[in-house]
């Protein structure tokens, strides 16, 4: 059996028009004065790094004054409502399943414990995996990479995510890197020489590809 392992925002579905839509609605619904005047740069920006979990002590007094007028808990609400799926993302996530192929949901938090799960639920995504696994950090992400490769020793991984830097620390051979291509994130030079890199423009390659690994193991398609 193979493993697959999908990121989720810039994969799957495209979430950073969403951030920026709510970020700014959430502003506008919970300090309306704040949009006319000198300080709405500061506050989306104090918002924008406390969000991607980069918040500098620069913001904090901006942090706390988001929080007592219910903009961060505004943010949550409506940020859902403007994430969108790329296209063919579901069907090449049921299809896979379809196929026998075990998916898992590997992605990075959203600023606090649960958020991404969250996210995942009020988008109806999450009961289209088999397992959903968030990290935070690269640590804690090598860390639950190698407890997968533990509980799966011999199945070959596809991991396929749009922040190609990621797949700099992975050394397992026995893993297809897959870079789903994004205006928003930078080629890795040497990820291009490694055998077992693709880049792919569209997510319908992903069943081509998974067609092609059938061949190669001399196994059922289906």
């Amino acid at each position: 059996m193979v493993t697959y392992l999908f990121d989720f925002d810039g994969t799957l579905v495209d979430s950073t028009e969403a951030v920026e839509k709510a970020l700014r609605i959430a502003i506008e619904k919970t300090i309306p004065a704040v949009i006319e005047s000198d300080l709405y740069d500061d506050y989306y920006k104090a918002l924008f790094l406390f969000i991607k979990g980069k918040l500098t002590y620069q913001y904090l007094g901006v942090i706390h004054e988001l929080v007592a007028q219910g903009t961060i808990h505004e943010y949550y609400k409506l940020m859902p409502r403007y994430i969108k799926d790329f296209p063919h993302a579901r069907r090449v996530i049921r299809e896979l399943r379809a196929r026998g192929r075990r998916v898992i949901s590997f992605s990075g938090e959203h600023t606090y414990p649960g958020g991404k799960v969250i996210f995942m639920k009020k988008t109806d995504w999450y009961d289209e995996f088999d397992e959903v696994i968030t990290f935070r950090g690269t640590k804690d992400m090598l860390k639950k990479f190698q407890t997968l490769r533990e509980f799966y020793p011999d199945e070959p991984f596809v991991w396929v995510d749009d922040s190609p830097s990621r797949f700099t620390y992975i050394l397992d051979e026995n893993t297809l890197l897959v870079q789903k291509a994004s205006p928003y994130k930078s080629d890795v030079a040497l990820l291009f020489e490694r055998q077992n890199f693709l880049k792919i423009k569209s997510l319908r390659e992903i069943l081509e590809i998974d067609e092609g690994l059938s061949a190669f193991a001399g196994g059922d398609k289906t």
